[in-house]
């Protein structure tokens, strides 16, 4: 059937979930969220320098919604801050939620805007996603009372997180990049044109 709506339209104005090729590839998207939801709970607490924990979820939050935009970037900051909020103790729920949509939503506009070949801006992306969260959260710690001196936060967190995140991220990006494809912005309004 979608070959004679295809036939009837023609191939160029086909809408885009009946054209050929390749998919918009949620399927994956999901279960790369969980993978590294996964992983960040069992694995990357016992990768730490100091006190920083490498992030594994804002380079893949970053790089699903650099791929598939702003929309499809929210949602799936929001489902894995969730999930890593539900699976790992840390006294919270929703904080990591919030900030993993706002980096989401951020960093999917850059997809729309323009498209970068490179692994460097997506990278960079990567660290100042993760530098948002840490500082998001110490924030959100700190409303509520509790207190660290800025330079422990600094020294013995901040720099040691953001560093084990720049050194995992590229592995994490090009893996996304060959699972999901060339960007795609993957909107509800962009599904009729």
């Amino acid at each position: 059937m979608s070959s004679d709506v295809t036939r009837a339209v023609g191939p160029a104005t086909a809408l885009p979930h009946m054209r050929g090729g390749r998919g918009a590839g949620l399927g994956w998207v999901v279960a790369m969220v969980l993978v590294v939801v996964l992983l960040q709970v069992a694995v990357m607490p016992s990768v730490n320098i100091a006190d920083g924990i490498p992030d594994l979820v804002a380079p893949t939050v970053v790089v699903i919604a650099l791929l598939r935009g702003a929309m499809v970037g929210a949602v799936v900051g929001f489902a894995a801050g969730l999930l890593l909020e539900l699976t790992a103790p840390i006294g919270t729920l929703g904080v990591l939620a919030l900030l993993y949509l706002s980096v989401g939503a951020w960093c999917g506009r850059y997809c729309e805007s323009e498209e970068s070949s490179s692994l460097l801006a997506p990278l960079v992306l990567s660290v100042v996603a993760a530098l948002a969260v840490q500082l998001g959260y110490l924030g959100f710690q700190l409303l509520l009372g509790r207190h660290m001196p800025a330079s422990e936060f600094v020294g013995r967190v901040l720099f040691p997180t953001l560093a084990l995140t720049a050194l995992l991220s590229p592995p994490i990006l090009l893996v996304a990049r060959r699972v999901l494809g060339a960007p795609r912005v993957v909107e509800p309004y962009a599904m009729t044109s």
